[in-house]
C-alpha cells in the first residue's frame, strides 16, 4: 500500500513545473542550472526549444485537467503516526472481513512525502515536439477522461427478460 503524506501546512507552499526529458539522468532532485546550460525559449510555433548537452529538444506544455493537481514526492523520512494509524485501521477492517487471507494482513505501507505540486509539466522530445501518441500526453488526455467517465454517476442498466415465443 502507498500513502502520500502531505507537507506540513506551516511550511512554505512549493509549486513547480516538472520537465520530462527524453534521456536518463542519474540524479533526483533540484539542480542549480545556470542559464548557460538550460535556457528554454519559445519558437515561432509557440513550442519550447532548448539545447541539452548539444542536442536540440522541443518541448510542449501539458496542463492537468481542472480539479487535478500533480505531486512531486520522495520516499518518506519523517516518522508520523497518521500512516501507521491508517494501516492499523485497514488491518482491523480486514480482520473483521471473514474472507481475508492472513497474507493480506501483513501488507507493508510505503510512505511518500510530498515535496511540491504542479498544475502543468513540460514534456521534451528529440528534435520534435511530443505528439498525442506520447505515453505521458496520452495518460493525461485519455486516462483522466476515462477515469472521470468511470466514476461519474451513470445510467442504471436494467435486465429485461424477454420471453421467446
Amino acid at each position: 500500500m502507498l500513502s502520500i503524506q502531505r507537507r506540513d501546512p506551516k511550511e512554505a507552499h512549493l509549486e513547480c513545473i516538472p520537465n520530462l526529458l527524453p534521456c536518463r539522468i542519474h540524479h533526483d532532485g533540484p539542480v542549480n542550472a545556470s542559464r548557460r546550460y538550460w535556457a528554454p525559449e519559445q519558437d515561432k510555433d509557440g513550442n519550447l526549444e532548448a539545447y541539452f548537452r548539444g542536442r536540440k529538444l522541443k518541448g510542449r506544455e501539458v496542463k492537468l485537467p481542472d480539479g487535478y493537481r500533480g505531486a512531486v514526492v520522495k520516499k518518506g523520512t519523517k516518522e508520523d503516526d497518521a500512516p501507521k494509524k491508517n494501516a492499523e485501521r485497514l488491518k482491523r477492517r480486514q480482520l473483521e472481513d471473514e474472507d481475508v487471507d492472513d497474507d493480506e494482513n501483513d501488507e507493508e505501507v510505503q510512505v511518500m512525502e510530498e515535496v511540491a505540486d504542479f498544475k502543468e509539466f513540460i514534456i521534451w522530445g528529440h528534435e520534435a515536439v511530443a505528439d498525442r501518441d506520447d505515453a505521458f500526453v496520452k495518460g493525461i488526455e485519455e486516462w483522466m477522461g476515462f477515469a472521470a467517465a468511470m466514476h461519474a454517476p451513470g445510467i442504471e442498466v436494467q435486465n429485461e427478460q424477454k420471453s421467446g415465443t
